[in-house]
Protein backbone atom coordinates (compact mmCIF):
# COMPACT_ATOMS: atom_id res chain seq x y z
CA UNK A 1 0.00 0.00 0.00
CA UNK A 2 1.18 3.52 -0.86
CA UNK A 3 0.14 6.58 1.14
CA UNK A 4 0.93 10.16 0.16
CA UNK A 5 0.20 12.93 2.67
CA UNK A 6 -0.22 16.40 1.12
CA UNK A 7 0.05 18.62 4.20
CA UNK A 8 -1.62 21.99 4.61
CA UNK A 9 1.40 24.10 5.56
CA UNK A 10 0.38 27.44 4.06
CA UNK A 11 2.45 29.06 1.34
CA UNK A 12 5.21 26.44 1.45
CA UNK A 13 5.14 22.71 0.85
CA UNK A 14 5.50 19.40 2.65
CA UNK A 15 4.65 15.98 1.25
CA UNK A 16 5.21 12.76 3.17
CA UNK A 17 5.20 9.42 1.35
CA UNK A 18 4.79 6.02 3.03
CA UNK A 19 6.15 3.58 0.48
CA UNK A 20 5.03 -0.07 0.33
CA UNK A 21 8.64 -0.95 1.18
CA UNK A 22 8.14 0.62 4.61
CA UNK A 23 10.49 3.50 3.87
CA UNK A 24 9.41 7.11 4.39
CA UNK A 25 10.14 10.01 2.05
CA UNK A 26 9.60 13.65 2.99
CA UNK A 27 9.69 16.27 0.25
CA UNK A 28 10.22 19.79 1.61
CA UNK A 29 9.05 21.13 4.95
CA UNK A 30 7.47 24.36 6.21
CA UNK A 31 6.48 24.65 9.86
CA UNK A 32 5.09 28.18 10.02
CA UNK A 33 2.06 28.56 12.26
CA UNK A 34 0.20 31.11 10.13
CA UNK A 35 -0.34 32.09 6.54
CA UNK A 36 2.07 34.55 4.98
CA UNK A 37 0.64 37.96 4.09
CA UNK A 38 0.02 37.17 0.41
CA UNK A 39 -1.73 33.86 1.19
CA UNK A 40 -3.80 35.56 3.90
CA UNK A 41 -4.91 38.22 1.42
CA UNK A 42 -5.82 35.55 -1.12
CA UNK A 43 -7.96 33.61 1.36
CA UNK A 44 -9.77 36.78 2.45
CA UNK A 45 -10.26 37.74 -1.21
CA UNK A 46 -11.79 34.37 -2.02
CA UNK A 47 -14.06 34.45 1.02
CA UNK A 48 -15.20 37.94 0.04
CA UNK A 49 -15.78 36.80 -3.55
CA UNK A 50 -17.90 33.87 -2.38
CA UNK A 51 -19.90 36.13 -0.08
CA UNK A 52 -20.65 38.67 -2.80
CA UNK A 53 -21.66 35.90 -5.20
CA UNK A 54 -23.99 34.43 -2.58
CA UNK A 55 -22.28 31.05 -2.54
CA UNK A 56 -23.42 28.82 0.29
CA UNK A 57 -20.17 26.88 0.52
CA UNK A 58 -16.55 27.31 -0.37
CA UNK A 59 -15.79 26.80 -4.06
CA UNK A 60 -13.36 23.97 -3.45
CA UNK A 61 -16.05 22.01 -1.66
CA UNK A 62 -18.54 22.77 -4.38
CA UNK A 63 -16.10 21.49 -6.97
CA UNK A 64 -15.38 18.22 -5.26
CA UNK A 65 -19.05 17.49 -4.65
CA UNK A 66 -20.24 18.43 -8.09
CA UNK A 67 -18.39 16.00 -10.33
CA UNK A 68 -18.23 12.25 -10.42
CA UNK A 69 -14.65 11.09 -10.30
CA UNK A 70 -13.09 9.25 -13.24
CA UNK A 71 -11.49 5.87 -12.73
CA UNK A 72 -11.42 4.34 -9.26
CA UNK A 73 -13.98 5.62 -6.80
CA UNK A 74 -13.14 8.21 -4.16
CA UNK A 75 -13.58 6.97 -0.65
CA UNK A 76 -13.15 8.78 2.61
CA UNK A 77 -12.49 8.48 6.26
CA UNK A 78 -9.65 8.56 8.72
CA UNK A 79 -7.33 5.60 8.91
CA UNK A 80 -5.21 4.88 11.96
CA UNK A 81 -1.67 6.17 11.49
CA UNK A 82 -0.65 5.53 15.04
CA UNK A 83 -0.95 9.07 16.33
CA UNK A 84 -4.22 10.77 15.39
CA UNK A 85 -6.86 10.03 17.99
CA UNK A 86 -10.51 10.87 18.62
CA UNK A 87 -11.46 11.95 15.12
CA UNK A 88 -15.10 12.83 14.65
CA UNK A 89 -16.71 12.11 11.29
CA UNK A 90 -19.56 13.72 9.45
CA UNK A 91 -20.62 12.18 6.18
CA UNK A 92 -20.49 14.42 3.12
CA UNK A 93 -23.58 14.03 0.90
CA UNK A 94 -22.80 12.30 -2.36
CA UNK A 95 -19.33 11.08 -1.41
CA UNK A 96 -17.69 8.88 1.15
CA UNK A 97 -15.49 11.76 2.32
CA UNK A 98 -15.58 12.53 6.03
CA UNK A 99 -14.69 15.64 7.92
CA UNK A 100 -12.05 14.83 10.51
CA UNK A 101 -11.27 16.94 13.51
CA UNK A 102 -8.02 15.96 15.16
CA UNK A 103 -6.47 16.91 18.45
CA UNK A 104 -3.80 19.07 16.81
CA UNK A 105 -4.64 22.27 18.64
CA UNK A 106 -2.15 24.86 19.78
CA UNK A 107 0.93 26.17 18.08
CA UNK A 108 2.64 22.78 17.73
CA UNK A 109 6.33 22.02 17.91
CA UNK A 110 8.68 24.58 16.45
CA UNK A 111 5.85 26.97 15.55
CA UNK A 112 6.39 30.70 15.12
CA UNK A 113 4.84 32.71 17.93
CA UNK A 114 5.58 36.36 17.18
CA UNK A 115 2.55 37.96 15.57
CA UNK A 116 2.45 41.48 14.15
CA UNK A 117 -1.33 41.31 14.25
CA UNK A 118 -3.86 38.64 15.12
CA UNK A 119 -4.01 37.17 11.63
CA UNK A 120 -5.76 34.02 12.85
CA UNK A 121 -8.55 36.07 14.44
CA UNK A 122 -8.86 38.00 11.21
CA UNK A 123 -9.40 34.76 9.30
CA UNK A 124 -11.82 33.35 11.87
CA UNK A 125 -13.95 36.48 11.73
CA UNK A 126 -14.08 36.10 7.94
CA UNK A 127 -15.29 32.50 8.33
CA UNK A 128 -12.04 30.61 7.70
CA UNK A 129 -11.31 28.12 10.48
CA UNK A 130 -8.84 25.66 8.91
CA UNK A 131 -5.61 25.56 10.91
CA UNK A 132 -2.22 25.01 9.34
CA UNK A 133 -0.48 21.73 10.04
CA UNK A 134 2.92 21.76 11.67
CA UNK A 135 4.73 19.00 9.75
CA UNK A 136 7.18 18.28 12.58
CA UNK A 137 4.30 17.76 14.99
CA UNK A 138 2.49 15.68 12.34
CA UNK A 139 5.51 13.46 11.77
CA UNK A 140 6.11 12.88 15.48
CA UNK A 141 2.46 12.01 16.03
CA UNK A 142 2.08 9.69 13.09
CA UNK A 143 5.54 8.12 12.83
CA UNK A 144 6.88 8.06 16.41
CA UNK A 145 10.44 6.82 16.62
CA UNK A 146 10.77 6.57 12.83
CA UNK A 147 13.50 8.09 10.70
CA UNK A 148 13.10 9.76 7.34
CA UNK A 149 14.80 7.41 4.91
CA UNK A 150 14.83 10.04 2.18
CA UNK A 151 14.44 13.79 2.61
CA UNK A 152 14.23 15.62 -0.74
CA UNK A 153 14.88 19.37 -0.76
CA UNK A 154 13.12 20.16 -3.99
CA UNK A 155 14.92 23.51 -4.31
CA UNK A 156 16.62 26.01 -1.96
CA UNK A 157 13.76 28.38 -1.10
CA UNK A 158 13.11 29.09 2.58
CA UNK A 159 9.38 28.35 2.39
CA UNK A 160 10.34 24.79 1.42
CA UNK A 161 12.86 24.24 4.24
CA UNK A 162 11.56 26.00 7.36
CA UNK A 163 11.47 23.15 9.85
CA UNK A 164 14.88 21.58 9.22
CA UNK A 165 16.18 23.13 12.45
CA UNK A 166 13.15 21.81 14.38
CA UNK A 167 13.65 18.33 12.90
CA UNK A 168 17.22 18.32 14.21
CA UNK A 169 16.06 19.65 17.61
CA UNK A 170 13.50 16.85 17.97
CA UNK A 171 15.90 14.12 16.91
CA UNK A 172 14.25 13.16 13.61
CA UNK A 173 16.96 11.31 11.73
CA UNK A 174 17.47 11.78 7.98
CA UNK A 175 19.26 8.86 6.30
CA UNK A 176 19.53 10.25 2.75
CA UNK A 177 19.39 13.91 1.75
CA UNK A 178 18.61 14.90 -1.85
CA UNK A 179 19.81 18.34 -2.90
CA UNK A 180 20.68 20.33 -6.02
CA UNK A 181 23.84 22.12 -7.15
CA UNK A 182 23.71 25.86 -6.41
CA UNK A 183 25.40 28.68 -4.51
CA UNK A 184 22.27 30.60 -3.57
CA UNK A 185 22.17 32.70 -0.40
CA UNK A 186 18.63 33.97 0.31
CA UNK A 187 17.45 37.13 2.01
CA UNK A 188 16.69 36.42 5.66
CA UNK A 189 13.63 37.96 7.28
CA UNK A 190 14.71 37.09 10.80
CA UNK A 191 17.08 35.04 12.94
CA UNK A 192 14.85 31.97 12.54
CA UNK A 193 15.47 32.05 8.78
CA UNK A 194 19.22 32.15 9.42
CA UNK A 195 18.89 29.09 11.66
CA UNK A 196 16.96 27.19 9.00
CA UNK A 197 19.55 28.05 6.37
CA UNK A 198 22.35 26.96 8.69
CA UNK A 199 20.59 23.63 9.29
CA UNK A 200 20.22 23.20 5.53
CA UNK A 201 23.89 24.00 4.91
CA UNK A 202 24.93 21.48 7.55
CA UNK A 203 22.79 18.76 5.95
CA UNK A 204 23.90 19.43 2.37
CA UNK A 205 27.54 19.55 3.45
CA UNK A 206 27.42 16.17 5.20
CA UNK A 207 30.03 13.61 4.24
CA UNK A 208 28.20 10.52 5.49
CA UNK A 209 25.32 11.08 7.92
CA UNK A 210 23.08 11.81 6.11
CA UNK A 211 24.26 10.63 2.73
CA UNK A 212 23.92 13.54 0.27
CA UNK A 213 22.72 12.83 -3.27
CA UNK A 214 22.54 15.32 -6.15
CA UNK A 215 20.65 13.59 -8.91
CA UNK A 216 19.45 14.33 -12.43
CA UNK A 217 16.94 12.99 -14.90
CA UNK A 218 17.56 9.36 -15.72
CA UNK A 219 19.51 8.62 -12.55
CA UNK A 220 19.13 5.11 -11.17
CA UNK A 221 20.07 3.80 -7.78
CA UNK A 222 19.33 1.49 -4.91
CA UNK A 223 16.05 1.87 -3.09
CA UNK A 224 14.53 4.72 -5.10
CA UNK A 225 14.23 2.87 -8.43
CA UNK A 226 16.52 -0.15 -8.16
CA UNK A 227 16.40 -2.89 -5.56
CA UNK A 228 19.78 -4.20 -4.40
CA UNK A 229 18.30 -7.54 -3.34
CA UNK A 230 17.05 -8.46 -6.78
CA UNK A 231 13.32 -8.25 -6.11
CA UNK A 232 10.69 -5.53 -6.49
CA UNK A 233 11.14 -3.60 -3.26
CA UNK A 234 12.19 -0.18 -4.52
CA UNK A 235 10.18 3.00 -4.07
CA UNK A 236 9.26 3.71 -7.69
CA UNK A 237 10.75 7.21 -7.89
CA UNK A 238 11.69 8.62 -11.28
CA UNK A 239 13.43 11.99 -11.68
CA UNK A 240 11.88 13.98 -14.54
CA UNK A 241 13.83 17.17 -13.80
CA UNK A 242 16.32 18.72 -13.45
CA UNK A 243 18.95 17.92 -16.04
CA UNK A 244 22.49 19.34 -15.81
CA UNK A 245 21.50 21.84 -18.51
CA UNK A 246 18.43 22.98 -16.56
CA UNK A 247 20.53 23.42 -13.40
CA UNK A 248 23.18 25.46 -15.23
CA UNK A 249 20.54 27.73 -16.76
CA UNK A 250 18.72 28.16 -13.43
CA UNK A 251 21.92 29.12 -11.62
CA UNK A 252 22.97 31.49 -14.40
CA UNK A 253 19.61 33.29 -14.25
CA UNK A 254 19.33 33.15 -10.47
CA UNK A 255 16.03 31.27 -10.79
CA UNK A 256 16.02 28.79 -7.91
CA UNK A 257 12.50 27.57 -8.79
CA UNK A 258 13.87 25.84 -11.88
CA UNK A 259 16.32 23.87 -9.75
CA UNK A 260 13.28 21.95 -8.50
CA UNK A 261 13.14 18.21 -8.52
CA UNK A 262 10.13 17.14 -10.55
CA UNK A 263 9.40 13.58 -9.47
CA UNK A 264 7.13 10.78 -10.61
CA UNK A 265 6.08 8.01 -8.23
CA UNK A 266 4.77 4.80 -9.82
CA UNK A 267 2.82 2.09 -8.01
CA UNK A 268 0.42 -0.59 -9.32
CA UNK A 269 0.27 1.20 -12.67
CA UNK A 270 -0.68 4.54 -11.10
CA UNK A 271 1.55 7.57 -11.57
CA UNK A 272 1.90 10.58 -9.27
CA UNK A 273 3.82 13.68 -10.45
CA UNK A 274 5.19 16.10 -7.85
CA UNK A 275 6.06 19.39 -9.50
CA UNK A 276 8.07 21.30 -6.89
CA UNK A 277 8.22 24.96 -7.91
CA UNK A 278 9.31 24.37 -11.52
CA UNK A 279 8.43 27.29 -13.78
CA UNK A 280 6.75 27.26 -17.17
CA UNK A 281 9.95 26.90 -19.22
CA UNK A 282 10.85 23.67 -17.38
CA UNK A 283 7.38 22.26 -18.12
CA UNK A 284 7.80 23.26 -21.75
CA UNK A 285 11.03 21.23 -21.87
CA UNK A 286 9.35 18.29 -20.10
CA UNK A 287 6.47 18.30 -22.58
CA UNK A 288 8.88 18.27 -25.50
CA UNK A 289 11.04 15.51 -23.99
CA UNK A 290 8.41 13.10 -22.65
CA UNK A 291 5.38 13.85 -24.83
CA UNK A 292 2.66 11.24 -24.16
CA UNK A 293 4.85 9.46 -21.63
CA UNK A 294 4.30 12.44 -19.30
CA UNK A 295 0.91 10.87 -18.45
CA UNK A 296 -0.04 10.67 -14.78
CA UNK A 297 -3.06 10.01 -12.57
CA UNK A 298 -2.32 12.51 -9.79
CA UNK A 299 -0.53 15.85 -10.09
CA UNK A 300 0.80 17.99 -7.26
CA UNK A 301 0.70 21.27 -9.14
CA UNK A 302 3.92 23.19 -9.50
CA UNK A 303 4.54 26.34 -7.45
CA UNK A 304 1.53 25.75 -5.20
CA UNK A 305 -0.82 25.89 -8.20
CA UNK A 306 0.22 29.38 -9.24
CA UNK A 307 0.23 30.60 -12.81
CA UNK A 308 4.04 30.77 -12.94
CA UNK A 309 4.25 26.96 -12.83
CA UNK A 310 1.47 26.27 -15.32
CA UNK A 311 2.06 25.15 -18.92
CA UNK A 312 -1.09 23.99 -20.70
CA UNK A 313 0.61 21.56 -23.12
CA UNK A 314 2.29 19.71 -20.23
CA UNK A 315 -0.94 19.50 -18.22
CA UNK A 316 -2.78 18.21 -21.29
CA UNK A 317 -0.15 15.51 -21.77
CA UNK A 318 -0.25 14.54 -18.09
CA UNK A 319 -4.07 14.49 -18.17
CA UNK A 320 -4.38 13.86 -14.41
CA UNK A 321 -7.58 12.61 -12.82
CA UNK A 322 -6.72 14.57 -9.66
CA UNK A 323 -4.75 17.79 -9.17
CA UNK A 324 -3.69 19.04 -5.74
CA UNK A 325 -2.89 22.71 -5.18
CA UNK A 326 -2.13 24.69 -2.04
CA UNK A 327 -3.74 27.98 -3.10
CA UNK A 328 -7.31 29.07 -3.73
CA UNK A 329 -8.89 29.68 -7.11
CA UNK A 330 -9.92 33.36 -7.24
CA UNK A 331 -6.63 35.40 -7.16
CA UNK A 332 -5.09 36.44 -10.47
CA UNK A 333 -1.88 34.49 -9.75
CA UNK A 334 -3.74 31.20 -9.23
CA UNK A 335 -4.08 28.70 -12.08
CA UNK A 336 -6.71 26.40 -10.49
CA UNK A 337 -9.31 27.20 -13.13
CA UNK A 338 -6.76 26.51 -15.88
CA UNK A 339 -5.95 23.11 -14.36
CA UNK A 340 -9.69 22.45 -14.22
CA UNK A 341 -9.85 22.64 -18.02
CA UNK A 342 -7.90 19.35 -18.10
CA UNK A 343 -8.85 17.85 -14.73
CA UNK A 344 -12.30 17.71 -13.10
CA UNK A 345 -10.93 17.15 -9.59
CA UNK A 346 -8.78 20.13 -8.55
CA UNK A 347 -8.54 20.25 -4.76
CA UNK A 348 -6.81 22.77 -2.52
CA UNK A 349 -5.22 22.02 0.85
CA UNK A 350 -6.14 25.60 1.68
CA UNK A 351 -9.80 24.55 1.79
CA UNK A 352 -9.60 20.83 2.64
CA UNK A 353 -6.66 20.86 5.04
CA UNK A 354 -4.43 17.80 4.81
CA UNK A 355 -5.24 15.49 1.90
CA UNK A 356 -4.08 11.88 1.94
CA UNK A 357 -3.95 9.65 -1.11
CA UNK A 358 -3.99 5.91 -0.55
CA UNK A 359 -3.38 3.34 -3.29
CA UNK A 360 -3.87 -0.35 -2.66
CA UNK A 361 -4.20 -3.45 -4.80
CA UNK A 362 -7.71 -4.20 -3.54
CA UNK A 363 -9.25 -0.72 -3.51
CA UNK A 364 -7.35 1.31 -6.09
CA UNK A 365 -7.26 5.04 -5.35
CA UNK A 366 -8.82 6.39 -2.15
CA UNK A 367 -8.77 9.96 -0.82
CA UNK A 368 -9.00 11.18 2.77
CA UNK A 369 -9.69 14.84 3.59
CA UNK A 370 -9.12 16.55 6.93
CA UNK A 371 -12.01 18.96 6.28
CA UNK A 372 -14.98 18.63 3.92
CA UNK A 373 -18.37 20.26 3.70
Amino acid sequence: MLRVHFLNVGHGDCTIIEHPSGRITMIDVNNGDELDDSSQSEVLSELHYNCTKGLLRQPASAGILAGSSPGPSIRGGLFDLGGLAQASRSTVPGLGLFETRTSQGGLGLGALTLLERDKKQELREAGYKISLTNPIDYFLRNFPGRSIFRYIQSHPDLDHMRGLAAMRKHGIKIVNFWDTEHSKVPEFKNEADKAEWAAYQQLRGSSSNPKVLRLYRGAAGAFWNEDPNGHDNHDGIEILSPTPEIVRAANLRGNSNNLSYVLRISYLGYRIVLGGDADTDVWEELAAHYRKDLRCDVLKASHHGRDSGYFADAVALMNPAYTIVSVGKKPDTDASNKYREYCRNVWSTRWYGNLTLQISRDRGIEWFAEHAK
